[in-house]
């Protein structure tokens, strides 16, 4: 499987798009994620839109759907609506409707709480999410497969306010005779001891992470200090052979500007392999598994 950086900033950074990552395998194509500013990381990676078979969603957050609705709209098919995905087929025998695969419940609340708005009243009829896309709820606990590659939902802890947490769901990704590859997407930094048997499992770790110090650090996502175990982190150092293969996906323009938050220079990749790490992830990065 060959894995494509799309993007490995958001709403934070000017110049990375929005956490996305390409997938390929035996000819067909799967974005994890797809945020507001995603279109224009398929621009730029020179990947038509149309290309594109399945989308997987770990949670709700606009930079990680907030491009759903433009690939819903210039992915319908306008000429024989209403319709069905597997009776309109182009040119080379692919469906207009993109494969869109999520928890279930997530897949209820992007409809009600997000895309509805802008997606039910067409002239003539009331859309569905299943109007845009063959939608694939996932109970929990569901496994599922994508071209051969066994993949597993990890809930995440992501934006916890009192009793309520938002619903995100990392990917485990494991084939025989290949790596295993764990994508966190968005999370914020629990006990090592919680997520090391996922850590573990894994060959290949693609980390979200803020690079601000902790005092400014939104509490959304890991947190590079937390992760490099800084004292003043209040966090517990992760073993060597995890760090050694996890890729921080960073959010901030500290990053590319070579400046830590107060301005000081700062040599982020360099920092990062000195503290353990596999490094810093890069636009258009790519990885073979």
């Amino acid at each position: 499987m060959k894995i494509k950086i799309l993007g490995c900033g958001n709403a934070f950074s000017k110049i990375n798009y929005n956490q996305c990552f390409l997938l390929e395998e035996d000819g067909r194509r799967m974005l994890i994620d797809y945020g507001y500013q995603s279109p224009l990381a398929l621009l730029n990676a020179n990947v038509d839109i149309k290309s594109i078979d399945d989308i997987y969603i770990s949670h709700l957050h606009s930079d990680h759907i907030g491009g759903l609705e433009q690939m819903a709209f210039i992915r319908y098919d306008w000429a024989n609506r209403p319709r069905r995905w597997d009776e309109n087929l182009d040119e080379n025998g692919n469906t207009y409707a993109p494969r869109l695969i999520a928890n279930v419940k997530l897949l209820e609340d992007l409809w009600n709480r997000s895309l509805r708005g802008g997606l039910e009243s067409m002239e003539g009829f009331d859309a569905s999410l299943d109007t845009y896309y063959r939608t694939t709820p996932l109970e929990p606990n569901q496994r599922w497969v994508w071209q051969g590659w066994t993949c597993d939902l990890i809930q995440q802890v992501h934006v916890m306010t009192g009793s309520i947490i938002m619903n995100t769901f990392g990917l485990m990704m494991y084939k025989d005779g290949h790596k295993t590859i764990y994508f966190t997407t968005d999370s914020q930094h629990c006990s090592p001891k919680q997520v090391e048997v996922f850590y573990k499992k894994a060959d290949l770790i693609v980390q979200d992470c803020e690079i601000l110090p902790m005092k400014f650090a939104s509490g959304v996502h890991a947190n590079y200090g937390q992760l490099a175990g800084y004292k003043d982190a209040n966090s517990v150092k992760l073993p060597d052979d995890i760090l050694s293969k996890m890729w921080l996906s960073h959010y901030q323009d500290f990053k590319n500007e070579n400046k830590d938050a107060f301005g000081d220079p700062c040599e982020w990749d360099k920092k990062a392999v000195d503290d353990g790490f596999a490094g810093f992830l890069s636009v258009g990065q790519e990885f073979e598994i």
